[in-house]
């Protein structure tokens, strides 16, 4: 019996130790296929090629902004209308953005910090749980 293609999410953050808690959320305990990108070295080509169904990216990523990702991502045609996680502490931005971010769209806003059930819940409703591995 061929196993159902899981539903893929490419997240990108400059922060090593919230690549690895995304990575044990998402895919060890959610069952979702994750491809974790360093936000300061990655391109808008390399998150294309993953074939995400979800983008995940901080707001602030060192040297990058994840203003820019999201900008690139709408403008890239495989990119285009995939879902985009906006993740944040400086909910100051966030809020400043929220008409922008509304003005784009298919962009969701997560602050942080945010618990595991929020996370899972926002991807599982935008992509849908992956199926049984």
């Amino acid at each position: 019996m061929p196993s159902a293609t899981r539903p893929r999410i490419s997240v990108i953050n400059d922060n090593p130790d919230f690549l690895e808690l995304m990575s044990a959320i998402l895919d060890e305990d959610a069952g979702y296929e994750v491809s974790l990108f360093n936000g300061e070295e990655t391109t808008i080509a390399e998150i294309g090629a993953s074939r995400p169904d979800l983008i995940i990216v901080d707001l602030l990523l060192g040297g990058a902004s994840g203003w820019e990702i999201v900008t690139l991502a709408r403008a890239e045609d495989r990119l285009a209308e995939i879902p985009i996680i906006v993740c944040s502490a400086d909910v100051a931005s966030l809020r400043e953005r929220e008409a922008e971010l509304a003005a784009i769209g298919n962009i969701h806003v997560l602050p942080k910090p945010f618990g595991i059930d929020q996370i899972t819940g926002l991807v599982g409703d935008l992509i849908g749980q992956p199926a049984s591995r």
